[in-house]
């Protein structure tokens, strides 16, 4: 009996609740929709206008919509009476449904919208809501209202306040956005000083598109947020290039309303993304055995023919294990370059290919390294080992087993400075994507690196093909000590900026370089200039590579000093906020960079990382627009 009894009263209070809501002063509640409740509320405290709030109750489980709703649902609207004309609405921050594949934007239990009338009404507004609320279903109610405005009140100041801080302001969040459009997809790139830690985005859906759910990606103060478009049917969205595109950012609460004018943004590609991983990580296997190819890593090529000679006299099994063990040296360097990438992400540094060169201490460090291998191979000194360690060494067959490791690590720092082709996308890939996707892709570039160590590992008897012993070995010595002691005073030479002195370049440089920034970018486009932009540092081979053969070339530095066209040039020799910045927006992760903007290219196009003279100039030219 008592079971029987709590259950009615359980009942009861059930049936009370929505009721309650209403039975409170000015809250209205329609037979037809019993599950939401509204109440309005205006103000004439501030001069020329008449501030309104309307205030939603719903039950748990149920929602109503934001100004823009999404794949479903309809915005609140109000249909005024005379005298009042329109109103000035201002939207909280909504939240994102996301049901059986449809997304919509909205609030749940409760919200209080502000809005603001032109003119100070004294006597009675009136006017019609109407509010879609949904849960199982969806019901369009009509609320007839009518409310009396008061002066000075202190409790609807209060709440007016309250709602209008919910009420995303238009800056203050991000320091950059842009919008592109990518592979039928809508990408959006925000930088914030501050970094990310729960970041949301909702849009304001165009007419003939819809939006799927927003994907997010954080690397240190850069958001990429990619968003599937359709046309709402299942069908390819619209190309929504050159539109105007309103939406909210926010994080962890604090929320900005922006506008953006949707392009060509270039962008990270992720993996599985424009690449899947196994094209990925093969674009990473042929970008590291194309750094063997570089001439930065011609110190490389020389351990690895003093190892060959080295190892000519010993026998196939002797030779497997020397260059597996430089094969090892190589793989372990590259995983701990993945290792330091993953710290600097996850501490929110600045990540970038062959930043270690930044750092004075390494840069002496290494020069130090290639002094002393250069000292040796000039038989200035010889490293003796006890006669206990030689034998132990011999009867083995290890044969200094330890330094063919080292010698593969050191191949592998000394390559960093280099940007081979492919070597770019990959990393680019890596320090966007997943970590252990990251880490697959190190693990590909070391591999791809060490294939010509591998390939001699499996088969020795193609380093037992060389020339019989003879003077010739003793040249070659020579030529190899000379390549180290060049390597070494290259890294010499890097130090001096780092103690605020400069070197000057041996270059001839004819061109009116400005410094790099996106304010000088702007500049020139609004003044229908071309713009050629170049990111360089003292320790990039590739770099060097590409002023000796392209930018120093006569043609080359006469179109860069047409009137028309602005030079801008930006130094990553040196840890640079600014540059690292500049690329991170443009998906890049190491120099050289270089783009083109102009009337033809307003969006800029961004050239391959080796130079060539047509490319420069051919970029140069379409960049004009008048396609004469």
């Amino acid at each position: 009996m008592l079971s029987l009894f709590r259950r009615a009263l359980l009942c009861l209070l059930l049936l009370w609740l929505p009721f309650s809501w209403a039975a409170e002063p000015g809250w209205l509640q329609s037979t037809d929709n019993q599950h939401a409740s509204v109440r309005l509320r205006a103000d004439t405290s501030q001069p020329d206008e008449t501030r309104v709030l309307l205030d939603v109750k719903l039950e748990d489980g149920w929602k109503t919509y934001w100004r823009s709703p999404g794949d479903g649902g309809v915005a609140p609207t109000i249909v005024w009476s005379e005298p009042v004309k329109s109103a000035q609405w201002f939207w909280p921050m909504p939240q994102r449904f996301d049901v059986a594949g449809i997304t919509t934007q909205g609030y749940h239990n409760a919200v209080s919208i502000p809005l603001a009338l032109d003119g100070a009404f004294t006597g009675k507004i009136a006017g019609v809501l109407t509010l879609s609320t949904c849960k199982d279903v969806c019901l369009l109610t009509d609320f007839p209202f009518e409310i009396t405005p008061e002066s000075g009140n202190a409790a609807f100041a209060h709440d007016y306040a309250q709602a209008m801080g919910k009420v995303p302001l238009y800056n203050g969040l991000t320091d950059s956005l842009k919008a592109g459009y990518h592979s039928a997809d809508l990408v959006v790139q925000a930088t914030r000083s501050a970094g990310w830690q729960k970041p949301e985005l909702f849009f304001d859906m165009p007419e003939d598109a819809s939006f799927g759910k927003p994907k997010y990606r954080v690397e240190g103060e850069t958001l990429w947020a990619t968003v599937p478009v359709s046309d709402g049917w299942d069908g390819a969205g619209p190309d929504l290039r050159g539109r105007n595109l309103s939406l909210v950012i926010a994080d962890n609460g604090i929320a900005q309303q922006s506008n953006v004018t949707i392009a060509e943004t270039p962008v990270v590609p992720e993996a599985g993304g424009d690449f899947v991983l196994w094209q990925v990580l093969l674009l990473a296997l042929v970008g590291g055995f194309i750094l063997n190819l570089m001439p930065c890593v011609l110190p490389v090529l020389g351990m690895k023919l003093g190892s060959v000679l080295l190892a000519e006299k010993q026998e196939k099994r002797v030779i497997r294990q020397q260059f597996l063990a430089s094969f090892a040296g190589i793989l372990v360097s590259f995983m701990a370059l993945a290792l330091l990438m993953t710290v600097l992400r996850l501490t929110n540094q600045a990540v970038g290919w062959g930043i270690q060169f930044q750092n004075a201490w390494f840069i002496g460090f290494m020069a130090v390294v290639m002094l002393v291998f250069s000292a040796n191979l000039f038989g200035l000194f010889e490293f003796r080992l006890s006669s206990k360690v030689t034998t132990r060494i011999a009867t083995q067959g290890g044969n200094g087993i330890s330094g063919h490791f080292w010698q593969g690590a050191l191949a592998t720092l000394l390559a960093t400075p280099c940007s081979a082709p492919f070597l770019g996308t990959a990393v680019a890939v890596a320090l966007g994507a997943s970590l252990p996707t990251l880490w697959g892709i190190f693990l590909a570039l070391g591999v791809g690196m060490s294939l010509p160590w591998l390939l001699i590992a499996m088969r020795p008897s193609l380093a037992l093909r060389l020339p019989k012993p003879g003077c010739w070995m003793v040249w070659l010595r020579r030529i190899l000590a000379v390549m180290m002691l060049g390597s070494a005073l290259w890294l010499v030479s890097l130090l001096p900026v780092h103690f605020g002195s400069a070197v000057n370049t041996p270059v001839k440089e004819n061109i009116a370089w400005q410094p790099l920034s996106e304010q000088a970018i702007q500049d020139a486009i609004a003044q229908n200039k071309r713009v050629f932009i170049d990111v360089t540092a003292d320790w990039c081979i590739t770099c060097k590579i590409n002023k000796l053969n392209v930018l120093s070339r006569d043609d080359v530095q006469a179109v860069l000093q047409q009137s028309d066209v602005v030079a801008l040039r930006g130094d990553w020799t040196l840890p640079s906020k600014e540059i690292t910045t500049f690329l991170k927006q443009r998906g890049q992760v190491g120099v050289p960079f270089n783009q083109v903007y102009g009337p033809g290219t307003p969006e800029g196009k961004a050239l391959p990382t080796l130079l060539t003279r047509d490319v420069v100039l051919n970029a140069l030219n379409d960049a004009k627009g008048d396609k004469k």
